[in-house]
């Protein structure tokens, strides 16, 4: 068991001096924690025992200071209980026995659960420890084994199926039946079966949730997840991994990602990537034996050489990538040099630094892991996050078998190397690590010390433990490799163990790789190596473009915001693939994988949402949030109060507003960590609510961790709301081509789309005769988008004086008793009067071949129009009205009978 520093572990019975002294005390077989000072015990007896070990069974000297020596639990397989000791560490239970420091009487203390549902054993056994093996084989996925056989892959599926509908909140519902019910039928009729996309995206985010050795866990559900599993080539494949740097880079500003290529299938060849990391310095042996360059890449620098690559003989030449599809040779693509962002080293404060000519990339991007995913094997999965600094400082720059730069460094600073007790190797490599961090700092790169990522860890380790009941952790890879005893981390213990999804090692592509044919790798002229890469270059936008969904969403009352969403759609189509659909057709679960949302919506009475809104608020007030405790009162109200009172000047808003802006790459996301969004509401100022039900949505989105792309767009019906409307959509689109490095012209597009729609041209429209017409009030509603009912005007009289040049109208209706015609004060009527017959018939004299008067027609598009799954059919009609258009569909200025023009009253 590892202690705290102000533990203390003592064999005597007396204590040295009258401090407060703690020590641990056993007799037998029983062990409790005491103060010294006072001989009772520090816990009290509602903890219950420390230990039912004898102190022998504990290492007697003091908690581990190497790396390759960490405190090592077996695991039992037991659950675990955990309980606080600090503020900042936990204990576990003495792993032996399973019993261990309990959290008193409290019944809310949360229990382990995930130890009982680990993949397999690790390689330590009772009498042995390997826990500091680099590769056991235990996390090593062989290529020869192929996928698992149907029996092994059953109850994989069904517990990551299981795992999938528990996350959603619908385990043991009607549909997660169903679903365990089609994948084990395509089981057994194919040997595998095929994950749907929210299964993918959650699946890719639990395995980096599981991994035991990474530090930065803690964003696990920020990972944007490209789904490649379409690709066909390698061509292909190039294209999504330039889009796969493009969209991570992000000019600095690092975001986490992963791309998924097709699974491994039984009977053919895998899709693999040789290198093992996307962006990688070469490696050349040089004569004396030394290595110019990084000696972790020689092999890797000289398969690319044989297969056509002409190296730079430089101490930071990037290598090219090495790409394999199914049961074919390898392929080399170059990088475009756009895509490779470096940042030069240099010192604060130690001017000779930058003249030693030293430089990093900005992104490491793991390419040479196995994802698994229930039971499915994706060998060519790469991920990325951001590097932590002593990565680079220590372990590229520092370590024997890479860089190797202590020396060096030491040397310039004058350091005496030649003997240890002047801890020349420690002072040059704290200078090493300052320099690394100042310069990603300066070139805003993206970047954590090990400080910071260390104690993010235990964040998120208490997290875990909330939300999980525990955290999988390999201490021998999440201590840093600098200062490790003055992180957190040095003194936490950890149980380590597998879990799925899960990411394996797995042998390196080359070495299981059978050529067919001659043994002899032909060299790629300089010509095709550029044909390749200008080829797929081209791809990449296109392939980015295409795999980006939108999902634009919106509210109605009187279908107008159904309006604008559709016309945002035809925008996003350009470069994206949207599909349009009203809140109440929404799944909310979706939300959760969603790449890019927009929302278009009006507000409804006193700041209420439209009644096709109303289940998607409730849903999404619902929805647990990271930044807002859920045992605040404003958690407790109901969602369409909490919707009125939510505004940006609000004391809640302006709390989690502050917390959002000072998180940073260390602290956990929310429940949407990968959407982003925008919202554009509807509304009038005449109401004391402006457009609060969208201001709700956007302010609540943010608070689950969404990032917003673009403030929030606010349309006043009394002023410009259409043309608001199309700025905020300019915008909108431009400003996501940006965030999914999407490359189109905003305004061109916009212009195309706006200006059309407005615009008749022969070519696209036709008339089309109806035999069987809708009636008036059918049609009314057809045009207008909205329900039209009949009413008989009773009187109209102008409340204006004769001598006044202003005109107020009362207008008295007989509504015949409808239901729907109910209202209350303030509500809104609008009114479509008749126009002029002799008006009318002006106005179609000037129409050139005009349809009979009285003849039932119907204008549809030439062009393929837009259903609700995003495509178009052709020949849709636009809109279908009985004959009479110019009589009662369109309002003419000055046509109408008793001035009643078709305006709102």
């Amino acid at each position: 068991m590892v202690l705290p520093p102000h533990f203390a572990v003592r064999r005597d019975s007396q204590p040295a001096s009258n401090t407060e002294v703690y020590s641990m005390t056993g007799t037998g077989s029983k062990t409790e924690l005491v103060d010294t000072a006072n001989r009772t015990p520090r816990l009290g007896p509602s903890w219950g025992p420390v230990s039912q070990t004898p102190m022998s069974a504990f290492h007697s000297s003091s908690p581990a200071s190497s790396r390759l020596n960490p405190p090592q639990p077996f695991l039992s397989g037991q659950p675990l209980s955990w309980a606080r000791r600090s503020p900042d560490l936990f204990v576990l239970p003495h792993l032996y026995t399973g019993a261990g420091v309990h959290a008193g009487s409290d019944p809310n203390s949360p229990q382990p659960q995930l130890c009982p549902s680990v993949l397999q054993e690790l390689p330590c056994t009772g009498k042995r420890c390997l826990g500091s093996l680099m590769f056991p084989k235990q996390m090593v996925c062989q290529a020869d084994e192929g996928p698992p056989a149907k029996e092994e892959l059953l109850p994989l599926a069904r517990d990551f199926i299981h795992q999938y509908y528990s996350s959603i909140k619908r385990a043991d519902s009607r549909v997660h039946m169903q679903r365990v019910q089609e994948v084990e039928q395509e089981i057994r009729a194919t040997g595998t079966y095929q994950l749907l996309e929210p299964e993918l995206i959650f699946g890719a985010k639990q395995a980096w949730r599981n991994a035991a050795r990474c530090l930065g866990r803690i964003q696990w559900n920020k990972l944007q997840v490209f789904d490649a599993r379409d690709c066909a080539s390698v061509q292909e494949m190039f294209g999504f991994l330039c889009t796969h740097l493009q969209y991570a880079t992000n000019r600095g500003n690092l975001r986490s990602a992963i791309t998924i290529f097709p699974q491994r299938m039984p009977g053919r060849g895998d899709f693999r990537i040789w290198n093992s990391q996307l962006i990688r310095y070469a490696g050349y042996p040089q004569p004396d034996g030394s290595v110019l360059g990084d000696p972790a890449n020689v092999d890797i620098t000289e398969l690319c050489i044989q297969h056509g690559w002409t190296p730079g003989h430089g101490r930071f030449d990037v290598l090219p990538l090495l790409l394999q599809a199914p049961d074919e040779a390898p392929e080399l693509f170059l990088l475009p040099p756009e895509l490779v962002l470096e940042v030069p080293i240099q010192h604060p404060t130690l001017a000779w630094f930058g003249e030693l000519g030293l430089r990093w990339h900005a992104l490491p991007a793991v390419a040479n892991m196995l994802l698994e995913i229930g039971g499915l094997q994706f060998p060519a999965a790469p991920f990325n996050g951001w590097y932590v600094g002593s990565e680079i400082g220590m372990r590229n720059f520092c370590d024997s078998n890479r860089y190797n730069l202590l020396q060096e460094v030491a040397l310039h600073m004058g350091l005496d190397t030649g003997k240890t007790s002047s801890l020349w190797k420690d002072k040059a490599a704290v200078e090493i690590n300052v320099a690394v961090l100042h310069s990603f700092q300066v070139a805003k790169v993206t970047i954590v010390d090990h400080h910071v990522a260390t104690e993010s860890f235990v964040k998120h380790m208490d997290n875990e433990l909330q939300t999980r009941g525990g955290c999988p952790a390999d201490w021998v890879w999440i201590v840093p490799p600098i200062s490790g005893s003055l992180t957190p981390v040095f003194h936490q213990e950890m149980v380590n163990y597998l879990l799925s999804p899960c990411f394996r090692y797995q042998p390196d592509a080359w070495k299981v790789y059978t050529s067919k044919g001659t043994s002899i790798t032909r060299k790629k002229t300089f010509k095709e190596v550029a044909n390749a890469v200008k080829f797929s270059a081209k791809l990449m936008v296109h392939v980015m473009a295409r795999r980006v969904k939108a999902t634009i969403l919106y509210a109605t009352e009187t279908g107008k915001s159904r309006t604008y969403a559709w016309n945002l759609g035809e925008l996003f189509r350009r470069a994206f693939d949207p599909k349009v659909l009203c809140m109440d057709e929404y799944d909310i679960v979706s939300l959760e994988h969603e790449t890019l949302v927009l929302v278009v919506t009006s507000t409804f009475g006193n700041g209420d949402p439209p009644e096709s809104g109303e289940s998607f608020a409730k849903a999404l007030m619902e929805m647990s949030c990271p930044y807002v405790s859920s045992t605040q009162p404003e958690q407790q109200k109901s969602y369409k109060v909490r919707f009125n009172s939510v505004s940006q000047s609000d004391g809640l808003v302006a709390s989690w507003k502050k917390k959002r802006k000072e998180s940073s790459n260390t602290d956990s996301a929310g429940a949407l960590g990968t959407l982003r969004f925008s919202v554009f509401g509807l509304g009038s100022r005449a109401y004391p609510h402006f457009c609060a039900f969208a201001h709700a949505v956007d302010t609540r989105l943010e608070e689950l961790g969404g990032e917003r792309i673009l403030a929030m767009g606010e349309g006043d019906e009394l002023c410009a709301q259409e043309e608001t409307f199309r700025t905020w959509a300019k915008r909108v689109f431009q400003a996501a081509c940006d965030t999914f490095c999407v490359g189109d012209d905003a305004e061109e597009a916009a212009r195309e789309i706006f200006t059309t729609r407005r615009s008749w041209k022969r070519q696209k429209y036709q008339l089309s005769v109806h035999a069987n017409p809708p009636d008036m009030l059918t049609g009314l509603s057809q045009v207008h988008k909205r329900r039209v009912f009949p009413c008989r005007v009773l009187s109209v009289q102008n409340l204006q004086s004769k001598e006044s040049s202003r005109s107020t109208l009362l207008v008295r209706l007989d509504t015949a008793g409808q239901p729907e015609l109910q209202y209350l004060p303030g509500d809104h009527v609008g009114i479509f009067p008749a126009n002029r017959l002799e008006l009318v018939q002006e106005l179609l004299e000037r129409v050139e071949d005009p349809p009979p008067d009285e003849e039932p027609v119907a204008v549809e598009f030439l062009e393929k129009a837009t259903t609700s799954a995003g495509g178009r059919e052709p020949g849709a009609s636009a809109w279908g009205i009985p004959g009479g258009v110019l009589g009662r569909a369109v309002p003419v200025p000055g046509g109408s009978h008793e001035g009643l023009g078709g305006s709102w009253c």
